[in-house]
């Protein structure tokens, strides 16, 4: 099988999904992975499912709390993850008559966040893959039928299951008929063959002369991947030299990237990311539930709003009142933006909120700062990840913090340079954060460790425009980021198993919850 890594989008990876639940990995992913297998039914309705989770890994712990299984089911009756229908997907799964388990068992070592799964179509036909969280509602399927696959959702995929015997002839077909550009994976199980088309396009050629099972998905990214994965540079190093060489400011560095990337134009790449601004406006404008059952904080955004005394001035003060804001919408339900994750949503959007009050910025600065933060989570999410399961909370508040800084600087004035040493300032002052929520919630201590990476960035970005030295380049800092990470214990990673997940409080509420 062709391994073709594709480059982070900043929409499909950093900024973003659109969403509503608790967990980009967990509810955002859960959706995406049930929409796959939707598809895989290819027109049938599925009639039973069953998601099965190892004992040992985070999902087991949290695949109800962290919202894995309304997602799942959303997006297997074909919802989108921002769609305001997920916090009822029970009830409308249930009405839709498919019959759904969740189970935990031993299964052996895998990816912490794995999804093993089997469903039988509304013909009785029974079907079996194994999909992966990788963290920021990105997802892979590793598994299909016993066939090795790899399916991210970018693409047009088409799946031909055919004898062994067949699989050179219709590979054949296909290369003779296509008149566009594609991939074809191969690989092979007992006497038979799984080929699997990639392309930009839907396969419009005619199969009906094929003896064997297809099945066609389609793309549910917001960018699509690539045939062939080009970008302009990919280290900090290469954003460095090339802004040297082309006097091009991080904004404009993050345009040429998604342009090249996702092959869209640099005026639909600033569209796309005022429409998020857009979201990210309505988000606080919106009014938050508080009816949802099983939530921790109620809505506290107001609070700060009300205190006369914070130290600090109207910045600080507001800085904590946005952060809060969009921590509160997610734990509400409502519609948000991850960036780069839901765990971690409040950082970036508060910090920028806030500049906005206190300089009277533009919507417009702020979907280019938007962007300028996405590329530097581009870069981590290509050498790390943005996974608490994998890496901790570092992953997501601490890469929040450090995408954060970079932005705070760029607005202050800074070179690409200053930008980038505000990015590994802010990533170094927060290795190894744990992720212990409590509860098995994404609301404490999440919502101050928002806060906490939202300071941080600021305090950097303070540092680096006024020629602190940073002595460890960003791209070391990454690496250490994600060694460092994976060296937490797997108790500390968003498991439930340890630090404030396992006090008498947090074990106690768990116990309400479930309950519920």
């Amino acid at each position: 099988m062709i391994d073709i890594k594709q480059y982070p989008s900043i929409f499909n990876d950093v900024i973003g999904p659109v969403m509503i639940g608790h967990s980009s990995s967990h509810t955002a992913a859960s959706v995406r992975i049930g929409n796959v297998v939707r598809q895989l039914a290819y027109n049938k309705n599925v009639k039973k499912v069953k998601f099965s989770f190892d004992s040992k890994s985070s999902l087991a712990t949290t695949y109800k709390s962290q919202g894995s299984d309304i997602g799942l089911l959303a997006g297997i009756l074909g919802f989108e993850t921002d769609d305001k229908r997920i916090p009822d997907a029970y009830e409308y799964t249930k009405e839709a008559g498919i019959d759904c388990i969740f189970e935990v068992k031993e299964i052996g070592e895998g990816h912490p966040n794995a999804y093993y799964i089997e469903f039988v179509s509304s013909d009785n036909k029974l079907y079996h893959l194994t999909a992966l969280s990788v963290g920021g509602g990105m997802i892979e399927i590793t598994d299909y039928m016993g066939f090795n696959i790899s399916v991210d959702g970018g693409f047009f995929e088409t799946l031909i299951m055919c004898d062994d015997s067949d699989s050179k002839s219709i590979i054949h077909k296909i290369n003779c008929e296509l008149k566009h550009d594609y991939i074809i994976n191969l690989s092979h199980k007992d006497e038979k063959s799984l080929i699997n088309v990639k392309s930009k396009e839907e396969l419009a050629f005619d199969f009906i002369s094929i003896n064997s099972e297809i099945v066609q998905l389609h793309p549910i990214l917001p960018v699509m991947s690539q045939i062939d994965p080009k970008v302009p540079f990919i280290t900090a190093k290469e954003i460095y030299c090339y802004a040297k060489g082309s006097n091009m400011s991080l904004y404009e560095l993050a345009v040429l990237y998604e342009s090249e990337r996702s092959g869209l134009s640099v005026d639909a790449i600033i569209s796309k990311m005022n429409d998020i601004v857009k979201i990210l406006e309505m988000s606080i404008e919106a009014t938050s539930s508080s009816e949802v059952k099983d939530r921790i904080l109620q809505n506290q955004s107001h609070l700060i709003e009300m205190n006369d005394n914070v130290i600090g001035g109207s910045f600080n003060k507001n800085i904590i009142k946005y952060v809060t804001r969009f921590m509160d919408i997610k734990t509400s339900m409502g519609v948000f933006v991850a960036a780069p994750t839901a765990g971690s949503c409040g950082c970036i959007s508060g910090c920028l909120f806030a500049l906005k009050k206190e300089l009277n910025l533009s919507n417009e600065k702020i979907a280019h700062a938007l962007l300028s933060s996405g590329l530097i989570g581009v870069i981590i999410a290509h050498h790390s990840t943005f996974a608490a399961e994998v890496c901790g909370c570092q992953a997501e508040c601490g890469v929040g913090s450090g995408m954060a800084a970079a932005v705070v600087a760029e607005i202050s004035g800074g070179s690409v340079k200053t930008c980038l040493g505000a990015a590994s300032m802010a990533l170094q002052n927060i290795l190894g954060l744990v992720c212990d929520p409590v509860g098995n919630k994404v609301e404490v201590p999440c919502l101050g460790k928002n806060i906490l990476a939202a300071f941080n960035a600021v305090a950097s970005a303070n540092m680096a425009v006024s020629g602190f030295d940073v002595v460890i380049p960003l791209d070391e800092t990454i690496s250490a980021l994600d060694s460092v990470g994976r060296s937490i214990p797997h108790e500390l990673r968003c498991t439930g198993l340890g630090g404030l997940s396992t006090t008498k409080t947090s074990l106690e509420m768990l116990e309400r919850f479930n309950a519920i």
